[in-house]
C-alpha cells in the first residue's frame, strides 16, 4: 500500500525536524514493516514542460515530424516526434538529455541522449504518459500537458505537483489491521507515535439534513447475514469532468489511476478511510436497490468487460430487473458512471468478510476493494464514508444536490468490547516498567476510552480495532508494548534453574537400534506407509477380523491399518530385487491391532529381510548379532514351529529374553513369496521394540583380561531333525560345566549321506579356566563328556 506523506500531513502536524526516513522507521519499528520511501519526483529528473512553437514535416520520414520546442530561458530546440495529436501552442512533457525513458512505455529505463534520427538533429524527446510513468496516453499520441497551464521551461514535477514523499508500506504486515487500510488510520498512528493530535475529518452537517420532501431510496437487503450494513444516497445535478488538481495529486501519489471526478471520490474516500465505495449511474437502475444472492448460473459483465458465471455462493447489488455489482469486489458494466451521467448513487456497505474472499477466489477476480472488505471492516466506517462523499461531490461538482435521504439499513448489533487489565498485569507480560499514567496516555492517543476502577483498568475498544483485532488483555498488552517501544523493553535473562532433559529412552535406543542394523550389520533403512490393502491381508494370510479399516481411506490399496510390517516390505523387497540380488533390508515402525476395545494395540517392532542363500541362518546370526550388541538381557534363541501365517513350519524359531516371547526368526513361506513375485529364498528376524525396550538392558560388567591361554576344539553331529540345535548346546555346556567360554555354531548340513529326518551340526568349542592352564587331560574329559552328552539325545558323533 503507498501513502502520500503530504495526505498524512493534511490529518496531523508531524514535527518539523522529522525526515520523511525517521517517520517510515517509526511505522516499521511500532507498525507496519515499510518496503520503500521515495521522492514522487525522482524519476522526473531533466524533464521539463515544453511548448510547441512550430511542426514540419520530417523531409525523410512521413511519420516523424519536427517540433519546434519552446523549453523556457529563451530556449528553443528541435525534437524529432511521431506523436500524431501534435499541435503549434501545445504543451508537452519534454525530457532533455540524461533523462531516464521507456521506449513506448516497454523494457527497462534507457537514458536519453542527443541523437540524429533519419539525418534531423533532436535534442530530447516530446513524450507520452507511460513513457515517463504518468498515466497511458491514446495509442500514437503524447500527452497533452496544455490544461495545466505552466509555463514553458517549468520541472515536470512542479507542474504535475510530483513532489511528494511516497511511503510504500508491505500489505502482509496489514492482514490484521482493516483501521490500518487508509491515509486517516495511518496518520492516526503517526499521532501516538509523536504525541501530536489527529485533526477530524471535515464533514458537513447539512449532509444528514435533507429535505423531506425528496424521495426515499428503495434499499431491499435479502440477505441480511452477508451484509450487515448498506448506505446509499442520491446526488443530483452531476456534471462528469476531469478532477481537481488536488484529487488527481493524492491519488497518482498513492498509486490509483485517475478517470473522473465521481469515480476519483470513491477511490479517494478509500485511500483515505479504508472503506471502498461504488458509484452507480442512477438513470440506469430500474426500480430499486436489492443486496441478494445470485441465482444459479447468473450472469454479469463486470468493470473490466468480462462476463462472469455466477453462483447462489456469490453476494450481488441488483435493481429490480438484473445484477448491476457483485458486492465487495466489483461493480457491473450496466450501471457504471458515463460521460453523460447526471444523476447518481452512491453506496457505502459493510459485507461479510469470508463471502467476498470466497467469492474474489471462485472468480479469480482480486481487487483493492476485496482486499479490504476481507479484512472485517468496522460496520461505523460505512456512514462517515458515504458523508464525506456527498461532502466532497457537493464541493467538487458546482450545482449538485442531493435528491434523497441517507438511507441507513443496519442488520448487526455489535456490542461495545470492553476490556478490563491491570497496570502490573501488563507490565509483568511486557517486562518493562511502565507508569499507569503513561499506559493511559498510549491508550488515549489510539483513541481507547480508559477508566480506573480501583486497581483495574477498564478500556473500552472503538469500534475500528474490534472487528477482529482487540479482543483481550493480551492484545492491549501488545498496543502498549509497541508503542512504548520494543527497543524500549530491557533485554534481561530469564533467571531459571537449569535441568537436564529427562532422556527419552525409548528415542535412544531406536537411534541405538538404528546404528547396530545399519551401521553394524549392513542393512538398508526403508520407509513405508502404515496402511495396505485387502489384497495384501490375503496375500500374507493375515486375520481380517485384527485390522482396523479406515473409512476415509488415501486409496483402494491404503484401507487397513497394518497389524504386521511384512505385506510393505515384501513390496520393497520386490523392487529391491531388480536393482541387487541380495538386498537386505529393515524397518522400524508401530502396528495397530485391534482388540475389541476403545483403542486399538499399539506396538513398535523391527523387521529385517535377509535374501539369497542359507538366509535362515544368516537371519538367525544377524538377529543374535543384534541382541548381543543392543544388550539385551538373558535372551535365548528356540527353533520350533511358530504361530505366525507368514512362516515356514520348518524353518523358525522363537526368540525370548526374561521368559517373554520378544520377536520371531523365519524363512517366509513360499507361497507368501509366490503371492508377492519372489522367486528368491527370504528370511525375517522381527523383534517387538516395545516390549524389547520395557525388559531393560544388561548392566555392562567389567571384568581383568584372562591371564590363562584357552583351548579350542571342534565337534560335528549327525542328530535327529526333532533336536534343536539350543538342546545340543545345553548338552555340550552340560559337559563342560565352568570351563566353556564360547560355544559358537558354524555350519548345517542337511543332504546326500544323511536320513531325510537327519541333520549335522558343527560346533567350534572354546575352554578356558580362570585359576590355572588348563591341561591336555582336562580338554580330553570334556571332550569325553560332550561326546556322551550327545549320544543321550541320539547324537553320532562324526569322526569319532
Amino acid at each position: 500500500m503507498k501513502l502520500s506523506l503530504s495526505w498524512l500531513k493534511d490529518y496531523i502536524k508531524l514535527p518539523d525536524d522529522l525526515t520523511p526516513r525517521q517517520i517510515a522507521d517509526l511505522l516499521t519499528l511500532h507498525t507496519a514493516e515499510v518496503e520503500s520511501v521515495e521522492n514522487q519526483g525522482k524519476g522526473f529528473a531533466n524533464m521539463v514542460v515544453g511548448k510547441i512553437m512550430e511542426v514540419k514535416k520530417h523531409p525523410n520520414a512521413d511519420k516523424l515530424r519536427i517540433v519546434m520546442t519552446d523549453i523556457g530561458h529563451g530556449s528553443l530546440v528541435q525534437i524529432v516526434c511521431g506523436g500524431g495529436n501534435l499541435k503549434d501552442n501545445m504543451l508537452v512533457a519534454v525530457a532533455l538529455p540524461g533523462a531516464f525513458v521507456k521506449w513506448h512505455g516497454e523494457g527497462d529505463l534507457v537514458k536519453l541522449e542527443q541523437a540524429k534520427i533519419r539525418g534531423e538533429e533532436s535534442f530530447g524527446m516530446i513524450c507520452a504518459g507511460e513513457e515517463i510513468g504518468l498515466k497511458k496516453s491514446k495509442e500514437g499520441e503524447i500527452s497533452d500537458l496544455t490544461k495545466i497551464k505552466a509555463a514553458p521551461g517549468t520541472p515536470l514535477t512542479e507542474a504535475l505537483g510530483l513532489n511528494d514523499t511516497v511511503i510504500e508500506i508491505d500489505n502482509k504486515s496489514l492482514t490484521h489491521r482493516p483501521d490500518l487500510w487508509g491515509h486517516y488510520g495511518v496518520a492516526r498512528e503517526l499521532a501516538a507515535l509523536t504525541g501530536t493530535k489527529l485533526k477530524k475529518i471535515p464533514l458537513r452537517t447539512t449532509v444528514e439534513i435533507v429535505n423531506a420532501s425528496h424521495e426515499k431510496l428503495k434499499v431491499d437487503v435479502q440477505s441480511k447475514y452477508l451484509c450487515p450494513r448498506y448506505m446509499a444516497v442520491k446526488i443530483s445535478g452531476i456534471k462528469i469532468e476531469k478532477s481537481p488538481k488536488w484529487l488527481i495529486q493524492k491519488l497518482t501519489a498513492a498509486g490509483h489511476s485517475t478517470y473522473n471526478n465521481i469515480v476519483d471520490i470513491t477511490n479517494f474516500i478509500a485511500s483515505e478511510l479504508g472503506q471502498p465505495m461504488h458509484a452507480f449511474d442512477s438513470r440506469l437502475i430500474e426500480g430499486g436497490i436489492v443486496v441478494r444472492t445470485a441465482q444459479p448460473s447468473e450472469k454479469i459483465k463486470t468493470l473490466d468487460s468480462e462476463e462472469r458465471s455466477l453462483s447462489p455462493a456469490n453476494l450481488l447489488i441488483c435493481d429490480n430487473v438484473k445484477a448491476i455489482a457483485i458486492a465487495g469486489v466489483m461493480g457491473g458494466e450496466n450501471s457504471e458512471i458515463k460521460d453523460d451521467t447526471t444523476e447518481i448513487i452512491f453506496e457505502a456497505a459493510t459485507f461479510d468478510p469470508v463471502s467476498v474472499r470466497k467469492t474474489s477466489v471462485t472468480l479469480g477476480l482480486r481487487t483493492e476493494a476485496v482486499q479490504r472488505f476481507e479484512k472485517s471492516l468496522d460496520p461505523n466506517l460505512a456512514e462517515t464514508a458515504i458523508k464525506r462523499a456527498v461532502d466532497l461531490t457537493l464541493k467538487i461538482c458546482k450545482g449538485s444536490s442531493l435528491s434523497s435521504p441517507i438511507v441507513d439499513i443496519k442488520n448487526f448489533d455489535r456490542k461495545q468490547t470492553v476490556i478490563e487489565t491491570s497496570t502490573t498485569g501488563i507490565t509483568n507480560k511486557i517486562g518493562a516498567e511502565i507508569s499507569e499514567k503513561d499506559i493511559i496516555k498510549i491508550l488515549r492517543s489510539l483513541e481507547f476510552k480508559v477508566k480506573k476502577s480501583g486497581k483495574k483498568l477498564v478500556i473500552e475498544v472503538p469500534s475500528w480495532r474490534a472487528t477482529r483485532d482487540i479482543n483481550n488483555e493480551n492484545d492491549i498488552t501488545e498496543e502498549i508494548a509497541r508503542i512504548f517501544g520494543y527497543t524500549n523493553i530491557p533485554s534481561i535473562l530469564p533467571q531459571l534453574p537449569i535441568k537436564l532433559p529427562e532422556e527419552n529412552i525409548e528415542r535412544f535406543l531406536k537411534h541405538k537400534a538404528r546404528d547396530i542394523l545399519s551401521l553394524g550389520l549392513g542393512l538398508s533403512e526403508i520407509y513405508n506407509y502404515s496402511f495396505y490393502s485387502s489384497e495384501d491381508i490375503r496375500k500374507c494370510a493375515l486375520n481380517e477380523k485384527e485390522h482396523l479399516r479406515l473409512k476415509n481411506f488415501l486409496s483402494s490399496d491404503q484401507t487397513h491399518m497394518r497389524t504386521s510390517l511384512m505385506p510393505e516390505m515384501l513390496k520393497a523387497l520386490r523392487e529391491s530385487l531388480k536393482y541387487n540380488a541380495t538386498p537386505k533390508i529393515y524397518e522400524i515402525g508401530r502396528t495397530y491391532k485391534e482388540i475389541g476395545e476403545y483403542m486399538p494395540l499399539e506396538e513398535k517392532w523391527i523387521a529385517c529381510l535377509i535374501t539369497g542363500e542359507r538366509s535362515f541362518l544368516k537371519a538367525k546370526g544377524c538377529a543374535e548379532t543384534f541382541l548381543n550388541k543392543f544388550g539385551s538381557q538373558d535372551f535365548e534363541t528356540r527353533e520350533e514351529e511358530i504361530p505366525h501365517p507368514l512362516a515356514h513350519p520348518a524353518k523358525s524359531a522363537t526368540i525370548t529374553a526374561k521368559g517373554q516371547k520378544i520377536g520371531y526368526i523365519y524363512e517366509i513361506h513360499p507361497e507368501v513369496l509366490k503371492n508377492y513375485g519372489i522367486k528368491t529364498a527370504t528370511s525375517v528376524f522381527e523383534f517387538n521394540f516395545t516390549k524389547l525396550v520395557s525388559l531393560g538392558l544388561r548392566q555392562h560388567k567389567y571384568a581383568p583380561l584372562p591371564k590363562f591361554p584357552s583351548m579350542q576344539f571342534d565337534i560335528s553331529v549327525v542328530l535327529p531333525e526333532k533336536i534343536t540345535t539350543e538342546e545340543a548346546k545345553k548338552a555340550i555346556r552340560q559337559a563342560g560345566e565352568n570351563l566353556i567360554k564360547n560355544l559358537d555354531l558354524f555350519d548345517i548340513y542337511r543332504g546326500e549321506g544323511l536320513e531325510k529326518n537327519e541333520k549335522a551340526l558343527a560346533f567350534h568349542v572354546t575352554l578356558q579356566a580362570n585359576d590355572r592352564t588348563l591341561t591336555d587331560a582336562e580338554m580330553t574329559e570334556v571332550q569325553k563328556k560332550t561326546f556322551e552328552n550327545l549320544e543321550k539325545i541320539d547324537g553320532k558323533i562324526r569322526g569319532k
